[in-house]
């Protein structure tokens, strides 16, 4: 065998090899692409929350499923105007990949004369796309976190222009499925238009109801309600028929995390962490599943002895005498947002960009190379 065939195989050898390697590369970069992305926001959810929300329930530190998620960073959220977001700046950003001032919703100020122009929300380049779409919430499904991602306003408090918005959206058929409260404001701001809950949305091709279960079995649903539903069977419907999508979905899961009431707010933690850990079991290794919080609130926990339960340590605290949600020196509240960072946590094709400090308007950008998009122009 001459020289040259010997070289001639070895190049050939080389290239084989280099050619499996930019296959693997190839199938790697192709498996880091996500085919749906499920985003978590905990309203007021904060470090300080998370931790006092995890000892009360279990009583050990960092024991929620959320600890144990793979990559954590920490965003700012400040918003535009102000140090101390509220949730339509903070929401906003989040969603459209850009700062607003407090109480606008996915709308930013052009600075003439008060004026506002949308900015396109992440949920709106799935729905441009042909993904499936939706909102869960246990707030009122105008408010400002499940408004950001399909609504554009001024103010977050003008309920009759979101819900028209809802039903009149800019992509596509708009949000697929919606869960979540403030029925009887539909009722209100729809009687204004001399229509109803159930015509409003009927013409608009929604399924309409008050049971969650109802979206098993329509593409499109609306379920409105003004008292609480069971989270996990609600999210395990949505994903069921959101999953049916070949080309993928975009679902937004808020649950208030205010602790203006410790204790219930407290129980909301549990009650979210319970979803994400459920979630996390079902999705598929093609979902990235992201939690934050679009701001932090004035919960400390100040005592508490180990080896009893933390929760009857607050309550025997709270029962005495002039002792106040502020006061009380095993969990107390200073009743209001703080501009402290915030956790973000992560799962899935896409979160290993969830490191270190930023702010949060890259999550915007998370989600959007997650699905290998990019911004528009």
């Amino acid at each position: 065998m001459t020289f040259f065939s010997k070289t001639h195989r070895a190049r050939r050898a080389l290239a084989g090899a280099v050619a499996v390697l930019l296959s693997a590369t190839a199938g790697s970069a192709a498996a880091q692409e996500a085919r749906n992305v499920i985003l978590f926001l905990g309203d007021a959810g904060g470090l300080p929350t998370l931790n006092a929300g995890g000892i009360l329930a279990h009583d050990r530190p960092q024991s929620l499923f959320i600890h144990s998620m793979p990559h954590i960073g920490l965003s700012d959220t400040s918003s535009l105007n102000r140090w101390v977001t509220d949730s339509g700046a903070g929401m906003t950003a989040i969603m459209t990949g850009h700062k607003t001032n407090n109480s606008m919703v996915s709308a930013v100020p052009t600075g003439q004369n008060g004026a506002v122009a949308p900015v396109k929300t992440l949920l709106e380049y799935a729905e441009q796309r042909g993904l499936s779409t939706g909102v869960i919430t246990n707030m009122a499904i105008w408010d400002a976190t499940p408004a950001a991602c399909f609504a554009h306003v001024g103010a977050r408090k003008d309920k009759d222009e979101i819900f028209r918005q809802m039903l009149a959206p800019r992509f596509g058929d708009g949000v697929d499925i919606l869960i979540g409260k403030g029925r009887a404001d539909a009722v209100a701001s729809l009687a204004a238009r001399q229509t109803t809950p159930e015509q409003a949305f009927a013409a608009s091709g929604y399924r309409f109801g008050d049971d969650p279960a109802i979206v098993r079995d329509a593409r499109r649903a609306a379920v409105l309600r003004d008292t609480d539903f069971a989270p996990i069977p609600a999210v395990d419907a949505t994903i069921a028929q959101l999953a049916r999508n070949p080309k993928g979905y975009f679902l937004m899961v808020e649950w208030d995390m205010h602790t203006d009431d410790p204790k219930k707010g407290l129980r909301h933690v549990v009650e979210m962490d319970d979803m994400i850990r459920r979630v996390s079991q079902i999705a598929g290794k093609d979902t990235l599943i992201l939690f934050t919080a679009d701001h932090s609130f004035g919960l400390r926990t100040g005592g508490g002895e180990r080896g009893t339960p933390l929760a009857a340590q607050y309550d025997a605290a709270a029962a005495k005498p002039g002792v106040t949600n502020a006061t009380n020196d095993v969990i107390s509240v200073q009743d209001g947002h703080t501009g402290e960072e915030v956790i973000v946590a992560a799962s899935g094709p896409g979160a290993d960009k969830v490191h270190g400090f930023f702010p949060n308007t890259r999550l915007f950008d998370i989600m959007l190379s997650a699905f290998g998009w990019k911004r528009d122009q």
